[in-house]
């Protein structure tokens, strides 16, 4: 299950990276306009999935970290934005490394933005961490579109192929 997580923690960092090459082509400003998202513009998406990125890895180490609301600007300046998104991003690959095979079912319990007690197993901590952000890709990529941008092709497989090798065993 670790090189499972693995792969896709570099799958989520390649993503995110050519979302960023994407977003970097629209004219200046255009990643702060509102276009409807559920967090108003690229840029406020952005800023949320930097927010949740801490909140959920502060989660599992034990610091935890309770925004001012999921939708809270941490960063205004885009380059910085996307150097503290893709850096929290990355402290989850020596986080899975922690982890062995055994671990990945055992109870995680934490509490709530809004103060309940929850329990999850480990690997659905971070399937839905990883899951989150390909939704909010998503919504981005619409949004580049939308704004004339060319959309990258961010599919998993595409990562796959991208290193030019097969992960199935032949029998």
């Amino acid at each position: 299950m670790k090189d499972f997580f693995l792969r896709n923690h570099a799958y989520h960092l390649w993503a995110t990276n050519l979302l960023f090459q994407s977003i970097d082509k629209l004219p200046k400003d255009d990643d702060k306009k509102d276009i409807g998202l559920f967090f108003k513009s690229i840029h406020g998406t952005l800023n949320h999935l930097l927010v949740v990125e801490k909140v959920w890895f502060s989660r599992v180490t034990g610091k935890v970290y309770v925004p001012n609301s999921l939708g809270e600007e941490l960063e205004i300046n885009q380059s910085k934005l996307r150097e503290e998104l893709l850096l929290n991003m990355e402290k989850w690959k020596d986080w899975i490394q922690s982890f062995d095979d055994t671990q990945w079912q055992n109870v995680f319990r934490y509490k709530t933005m809004r103060g309940f007690e929850a329990e999850l197993l480990y690997c659905d901590v971070l399937h839905h961490n990883m899951n989150h952000r390909t939704h909010h890709r998503g919504q981005i990529t619409a949004a580049i579109t939308q704004l004339g941008g060319p959309s990258p092709e961010i599919d998993y497989v595409y990562y796959l192929q991208s290193l030019g090798k097969s992960y199935v065993e032949s029998n």
